[in-house]
């Protein structure tokens, strides 16, 4: 039983996406951030769906950092030194884990989480007056999966921090985006199904593993309101005619033989995310790729894209729809690379700004070593760009058992 997530998720593409070509959007937050998991999710989501877009993502996360900053520095001086020279247009905040300090839920400890949380986002709106700011209640502390954890109960303590994020986000008319929720009944779903892979979704009950970045970034997304269809094409073979096709343009039909060119790619769902896509139902809801066939005789059909098998179903099924997302399509390959890049652009930034404008500083070289790596990262870009744009396929339907 999913009810949170997939109520949701249901809702997904019904209102209009809300990230604008040109925005620039700056995570910020703690470890969980720095991981720099959810945050590529979310972006090679955002690259492969909306191609055409210009939009630029920000990782701001510092390990062990809370309300009131961390090791970098204060939060103050972290805004304006991290947060306001990127000029975002959209913010998000996770924080929240390090604030109740490790033990059992503390008025003292909680009121200032209160104070530093109000402070905080002053200096947000100081130093990014025009920002949409989102903010996120932390993924929960697992004592579920982990019984014999060392803070056990923690968990508790970091929700009810997460309670004073969601009201403060409504008494100050900002977005709030539910982590805590989905991730803990993601685990509990989890411990039914696989209690020895439930571990690993936070394998030392703190920072979420790829399957729980999984689900906070599909929460990050839903809140974008996203398009859940890729493509979506009906054809009826029948009278040679093309029903539909929305988001995509079919060309060249003769028999059983057409081009396709898809606005979008496929989300690339690999190895680490199988337990999360399951629970989420992910491409059915989130990742819907559609060819739909119509006037088939009984049997079994083969599609093939540029000459290679994709997909084999009877033609009941294909009368019914076929989702392609996760067939070993061109355009899946196409995803993955744009994924790759993505993880790459997200590391030399990364570089830049934790390695060498920040901890390397004080070396003569700093300047140009920071130079040179933001024309890594503009080069990244344009790869990116280059490797999300649509490409004509030629298609083909083949029967191979009446």
């Amino acid at each position: 039983m999913i009810p949170v997530i997939a109520a949701a998720i249901s809702l997904a593409g019904t209102e209009a996406f809300s990230l604008k070509d040109g925005d620039r959007v700056l995570f910020y937050g703690d470890s969980i951030t720095e991981q720099r998991l959810y945050t590529t999710y979310a972006e090679t989501f955002v690259r492969t769906r909306y191609p055409n877009l210009k939009i630029d993502f920000i990782a701001s996360g510092v390990g062990g950092d809370a309300t009131w900053g961390g090791w970098t520095a204060a939060s103050d001086e972290r805004v304006r030194r991290d947060v306001k020279p990127e000029n975002p247009t959209v913010i998000t905040i996770m924080l929240g884990m390090n604030d109740g300090g490790y033990v059992p839920f503390d008025a003292r400890i909680f009121g200032i989480f209160q104070e530093w949380y109000a402070k905080l986002l002053g200096w947000m709106k100081e130093a990014a007056p025009r920002a949409r700011i989102t903010l996120m209640d932390s993924p929960p502390y697992d004592d579920w999966a982990h019984p014999d954890t060392e803070f056990k109960g923690y968990s508790d303590t970091v929700r009810r921090f997460g309670e004073h994020v969601k009201n403060l986000a409504e008494e100050r008319k900002l977005g709030f985006v539910s982590i805590n929720t989905p991730v803990t009944d993601f685990i509990k779903w989890a411990l039914e199904k696989d209690p020895k892979r439930a571990m690993s979704i936070a394998p030392d009950a703190i920072h979420p593993g790829p399957e729980g970045q999984f689900i906070i970034a599909t929460q990050v997304l839903n809140h974008w309101n996203v398009n859940p269809v890729v493509s979506d094409v009906e054809i009826n073979f029948a009278n040679s005619k093309v029903v539909q096709a929305t988001k995509s343009k079919v060309s060249e039909l003769k028999g059983f033989s057409w081009k396709q060119i898809d606005e979008s790619l496929p989300y690339a769902v690999e190895a680490p995310f199988t337990l999360s896509q399951t629970y989420l139902g992910f491409h059915e809801r989130w990742n819907r790729q559609i060819v739909k066939f119509r006037g088939l005789a009984s049997g079994t059909y083969q599609l093939f894209i540029d000459g290679v098998m994709v997909k084999q179903a009877d033609s009941a099924a294909w009368n019914q729809g076929v989702n392609l997302a996760s067939a070993e399509t061109p355009m899946l390959k196409q995803a993955r690379k744009v994924a790759e890049l993505v993880t790459l652009l997200s590391d030399a930034r990364f570089t830049r700004w934790r390695q060498v404008e920040f901890l390397l500083k004080d070396l003569s070289t700093a300047k140009e070593a920071a130079s040179a790596l933001r024309k890594v990262e503009a080069e990244l870009k344009e790869r990116i760009q280059k490797a999300t744009q649509p490409k004509t396929y030629e298609y083909k339907l083949r029967m191979v058992k009446t």
